[in-house]
């Protein structure tokens, strides 16, 4: 009997060696397989960290850079990190410098003007710079406390101005806008800051209104509303046209009502396509496997902010004021959007 238990007792050991064997070795083969799947991702790559550029922290390139940064992560493997910046005309000399790998940009600022105005970004750097894809759009959001009584464009005369960062893509354009309705600084005061101390300003009173350049809703504007009773002026649409005759990226656009609480009407704006830029010297599969994650990716972007929902891989060539990276071209070309 005792012989009996002793056989029993070796089958039982052998049998439990033999489960344990096999789920060894099924472990092992996951870990086989998501390391050859993490070396194809980036197969190519260097081990250089990725540098995002973006804007102010309230601003939606810097929810959206932090997205990028976590897919190409997770997805490609590749340590990214997000800088915030001034925005569009600082971000163009990074990459134009190599200062940085990738950046967000309002498309005017990369296109040449029509009109009498120096550029804004010089020949030299532009020739370095190179798209990766036509994005969400920016509209321009002008904002002031209901109590300041500003309900156009000419009531901002002898009034504290926001207009933007000094040198940001939202100055630049705020000052486009004041200056085809001959409004110059001379007739207002104008305070060069970026989007966070624009609101700050206007909650403690030592501005009456800020221009801001982005995606909406805007988590400055939607933090101000909730506190405040706000307004959003309009940019009448012949001053569009007139701006768009000379910047041919800048077109008409519509903040709908309800956007920020309170503000149950539309409002008519100017509006820009941002781009993702790099610079011209990026490896191209690099940039091929970035694009491809990006638009692979979509519904994390889409998590961060609902600009984001306004990226489509249709339109991701469209209104493009410089020439595609070879490697974004490339991922366009198979997925046919480029024929």
């Amino acid at each position: 009997m005792k012989r009996y238990i002793g056989v029993a007792l070796v089958f039982c050991l052998l049998f439990i060696i033999a489960v344990l064997n096999r789920d060894l070795l099924t472990i092992h083969k996951e870990k086989e397989n998501s390391t050859d799947s993490n070396a194809k991702a980036s197969e190519g790559f260097d081990d250089k960290p990725l540098t995002i550029v973006t804007g102010g922290p309230t601003g939606v390139y810097f929810q959206l850079g932090n997205a990028l940064a976590r897919v190409y992560g997770e997805k490609l493997g590749i340590q990214a990190s997000v800088e915030t910046t001034d925005a569009s005309v600082e971000n163009i000399s990074k990459i134009a410098q190599k200062k940085a790998e990738l950046g967000f940009s309002m498309a005017d600022m990369l296109a040449s003007s029509r009109g009498k105005e120096k550029a804004v970004i010089n020949k030299k750097d532009l020739s370095n710079v190179r798209a990766i894809a036509s994005l969400y759009p920016n509209y321009m959001q002008i904002v002031a406390l209901k109590s300041a009584r500003i309900h156009t464009l000419q009531d901002l005369k002898g009034k504290n101005v926001v207009v933007g960062a000094l040198g940001s893509g939202t100055e630049v354009l705020a000052m486009r806008i004041l200056n085809s309705m001959d409004i110059s600084t001379q007739d207002f005061h104008a305070r060069f800051l970026p989007f966070s101390e624009g609101i700050e300003g206007i909650k403690n009173g030592t501005a009456d209104a800020a221009f801001l350049s982005s995606g909406y809703p805007n988590s400055g504007i939607t933090e101000l509303a909730s506190t405040n009773e706000i307004e959003l002026i309009s940019v009448p649409e012949e001053v569009t046209a007139k701006l768009k005759k000379s910047y041919s990226p800048l077109g008409s656009g519509m903040i709908p009502a309800d956007t920020y609480k309170d503000v149950n009407t539309e409002t008519k704006t100017v509006m820009v396509k941002n781009l993702l830029i790099t610079n011209k010297d990026m490896p191209q599969k690099k940039v091929y496997e970035l694009t491809k994650a990006l638009f692979e990716n979509i519904e994390e972007l889409e998590q961060t902010n609902s600009s984001a929902e306004k990226i489509t891989l249709a339109k991701a060539v469209e209104q493009l004021p410089l020439p595609l990276h070879p490697g974004a071209k490339k991922y366009y070309e198979e997925k046919g959007i480029i024929k």
